[in-house]
């Protein structure tokens, strides 16, 4: 059976280029003390027992000749994993800035498309004795939401898990011959254009269906608002290096906040995310007189569907950091989310596909290169200024070869035109922050990071809750909270 890449996926591998990167990463900090034998090569050993659990690790793109249709995934017959499990050292004292210089050249490198697209990176000589574990993969492999799935996979709800049961790796499949593939594609090559004129047809009436839902729930001055971000230091054509910065806060303080303002967890993610941004534009005097809008990811797959293929779609959402009162800033954000669900179960009830199912991979890639060439995203009204992802995870603590989970920081894309992406991790009793940017455009993500629990404060003295309980450091450090004066400006 031939194993052809979705649409959305085979779009990841299209879109890519030496400085719009289409891997994602998650770097996982762990406490091994007083754990015996845990290390580099409990790791390997870990991870060769348990691939048979996620066999598409051993799997590797066969492009079809031509570009005619989607590429395949074939067995890796000389699959080899000492090649996707790496070793480094980060420089003293191995704290969350040293760490973050560990990984930045790594996530600045794009997977070598002849092998399977992923890497393990084991780093010691962080303070306090932590280990850091990096993930890095290709999009087009795996989801968010898939990377929870593989997750879930390699980690451990106990610091002594019962024995699980693990098949057997399939035997490998040999990979089709060019000629086939070939063959095979003849049949979509000369359909193209019929499937072009139905996704044409498709849009429009998926058109129709929004402007319909917006003229009944008289919604048009949000979605202006929605249509109007404006630009920012860090939205310009981005560049191949990246950088990463990390904040944690506690889950029950986020609760707490749910609670009292009777809205949702992510409406308080995004508000907190807003409330970072405004403190740091305020600081670099940049904030634009327009709120900025983010791109949410929303997860489309099916309940209990564990593919690992990819399955989202996006929301945009207006952040109101034109919006100096932290209370009136939340409600803005609730409306412009709900504004933004209605769109898109418009959206939804007139689906279209993806482009790359309706046209060849030569005319999508070829599209795709010419509008990042281009930087057409830079002149779209509709641009939106990043991204902010929210991964629930398991809300017990978890565990990697014995040495318990101290934190979780995720480093997703970024588009052209954004230079930054913010994605949250749930875990236990925390909430994670991982920050991706482009260190071109933002040289110091940590004072955007430092700038999250700087609003959970401002939120909770605004909603007169107390100061924030305060949550345990990653790496162990002891940790102080400084809101700038002129945050509320």
């Amino acid at each position: 059976m031939v194993r052809r890449l979705s649409g959305t996926d085979s779009l990841f591998l299209a879109a890519e280029t030496p400085a719009w990167h289409q891997h994602v990463g998650g770097l996982t900090i762990v406490d091994p003390s007083g754990v015996p034998g845990f290390g580099f090569d409990a790791l390997c050993r870990n991870v060769a027992r348990r691939l048979p659990l996620v066999p598409k690790l051993t799997w590797k793109l066969k492009e079809v000749p031509l570009g005619l249709d989607r590429a395949v995934w074939i067995d890796d017959l000389t699959f080899d994993l000492r090649r996707h499990i790496h070793r480094v050292t980060v420089v003293a004292p191995g704290g969350p800035r040293e760490t973050a210089a560990a990984v930045s050249p790594i996530m600045s490198r794009q997977l070598d498309r002849r092998y399977p697209l992923w890497e393990l990176w084991y780093f010691d000589g962080l303070v306090n004795g932590r280990v850091g574990i990096l993930m890095k993969f290709h999009h087009c492999l795996l989801d968010g939401g898939a990377g929870g799935v593989l997750a879930s996979l390699l980690l451990d709800m106990s610091p002594s898990p019962e024995a699980i049961d693990i098949p057997e790796m399939p035997r490998p499949e040999p990979p089709p011959s060019d000629l086939r593939l070939l063959l095979d594609a003849l049949v979509p090559s000369a359909t193209a254009p019929f499937r072009a004129v139905r996704y044409g047809m498709r849009l429009a009436r998926r058109g129709v269906g929004v402007a319909q839902h917006l003229r009944s729930g008289n919604q048009a001055p949000d979605m202006r608002t929605m249509l109007s971000a404006p630009k920012t230091s860090f939205n310009a054509p981005i560049g191949p290096r990246r950088s990463m910065a990390f904040s944690s806060i506690s889950i029950a303080d986020v609760k707490a906040l749910r609670r009292h303002f009777d809205v949702k967890l992510n409406d308080i993610a995004l508000a907190l995310c807003a409330g970072a941004l405004r403190i740091y534009l305020l600081d670099r005097d940049e904030l634009p007189e327009r709120s900025l809008t983010a791109g949410i990811p929303v997860s489309t797959r099916a309940e209990g569907d564990t593919s690992l293929d990819n399955q989202l779609s996006y929301l945009a959402v207006p952040l109101a950091t034109n919006i100096a009162d932290p209370e009136e800033r939340l409600r803005s954000i609730v409306r412009h989310t709900r504004t933004a669900k209605g769109v898109h179960e418009a959206l939804r009830a007139n689906p279209v596909g993806s482009l790359a199912d309706t046209a060849p991979p030569f005319v999508v890639a070829a599209l795709l290169r010419l509008a990042y060439e281009a930087h057409v995203l830079g002149y779209i009204p509709g641009m939106m200024n990043t991204i902010v992802s929210n991964v629930p995870g398991p809300p017990m603590t978890m565990y990697m070869c014995g040495a318990r989970l101290t934190g979780i920081f995720s480093a997703s894309v970024l588009l052209d035109q954004m230079g930054l992406n913010i994605t949250l991790y749930t875990f236990g009793d925390r909430v994670d922050f991982g920050l991706h940017v482009d260190p071109d455009l933002i040289e110091d993500p940590w004072a955007i990071a430092d700038g999250i629990p700087a609003a959970l404060a401002e939120m909770m003295a605004a909603a007169g809750i107390g100061a924030p309980s305060g949550i345990e450091d990653a790496f162990g450090l002891a940790t102080t909270l400084e809101i700038p004066d002129d945050h509320g400006a």
